[in-house]
């Protein structure tokens, strides 16, 4: 399988080095190109059809909610269509595994696929942009990623883009644990690992591309999880009943359901499970939307503690 994807990225090369960057026949060229080597790319028998078409439709919906230029766009595209190249170098046996189920050399060499793909395509300047991308595909937030250790907005937003989705579709398919999960389970990943794995403003955006919003609504919804995200690290830190005439006096403390949530109570803590999410503050709009978000993502019942 490598021998046949070598063999046509050189031909391409041969047959477009001597072009003008600005010929507009070269754009067309470069277009047939990377959809015939997607093609030839899913046509591995261990890598899934369909998955870079998915990927590379639904990054660029992301593309729009976050006003990202028309060159990044197209950079994109590419490294969304071609984002599997490197997988043609894999043995069948890692294709063919979870990928939590490896051990830590495994994984190493499952994550090289990334740079493998940056390799195949050297040399072909007009796709420089998307090779980057291709190549930070496995990149961290947090800065704990491959294959550079790259942090936040030192990641190029198009590979924190292909990395919301494509972990997406692995772990609804079970290429991630190795059991399929349903929509809502896929998302709560992305969620849970908002901030360390992904991009806070990608996951967020996503979510309302799969909810069908158009760029506009994509945009206002950004503007508001910001917002959120602002008065949420507040919460987590119990900075809001901090603030001066402002302290609790009680003596009791009650567990509420959702629905007992108003406006006004003064929150001791709630709890996800085991996991703390807010503790010490006044509830106030967001803080019921946001409960009731995550309630219905998580799949799980908050437990809610007042003071009376």
């Amino acid at each position: 399988m490598v021998d046949p994807v070598k063999k046509y990225i050189e031909q391409f090369k041969n047959t477009t080095q001597h072009l003008d960057p600005a010929d507009s026949s070269l754009k067309k060229l470069d277009i047939e190109f990377v959809k015939k080597l997607s093609r030839i790319i899913e046509s591995h028998p261990n890598i899934k059809s369909g998955k870079s078409k998915y990927i590379a439709e639904k990054a660029l919906l992301i593309a729009g909610g976050l006003d990202m230029g028309a060159e990044e766009k197209g950079d994109l595209l590419y490294a969304g269509l071609l984002i599997q190249l490197g997988k043609i170098t894999l043995p069948d046996k890692l294709l063919n595994k979870p990928f939590y189920s490896m051990s830590t050399v495994d994984k190493y060499r499952y994550l090289g696929h990334a740079i493998e793909g940056e390799i195949l395509l050297h040399g072909l300047k007009q796709f420089k942009g998307a090779t980057t991308l291709i190549r930070n595909q496995y990149e961290h937030y947090n800065g704990d990623g491959f294959p550079d250790g790259l942090v936040e907005q030192a990641i190029p937003l198009g590979s924190r883009i292909l990395s919301v989705v494509s972990d997406y579709i692995f772990y609804l398919d079970g290429s991630m644990t190795g059991k399929e999960m349903f929509v809502d389970a896929a998302l709560s990943q992305l969620i849970i690992r908002k901030g360390s794995n992904y991009d806070p403003d990608v996951v967020d955006v996503f979510i309302n591309v799969l909810k069908g919003a158009t760029v506009e609504e994509l945009k206002d919804a950004l503007v508001k999880s910001k917002l959120l995200a602002v008065a949420t690290e507040k919460w987590r830190k119990g900075l809001l009943l901090n603030t001066k005439n402002n302290k609790l006096h009680a003596s009791t403390i009650v567990e509420i359901s959702l629905p007992q949530l108003k406006l006004g109570m003064k929150v001791d803590s709630i709890h996800f499970g085991s996991e703390p999410y807010i503790r010490h503050c006044i509830v106030d709009q967001s803080i019921i939307d946001n409960v009731t978000l995550l309630t219905k993502t998580n799949g799980k019942n908050p437990i809610i503690k007042i003071f009376l």
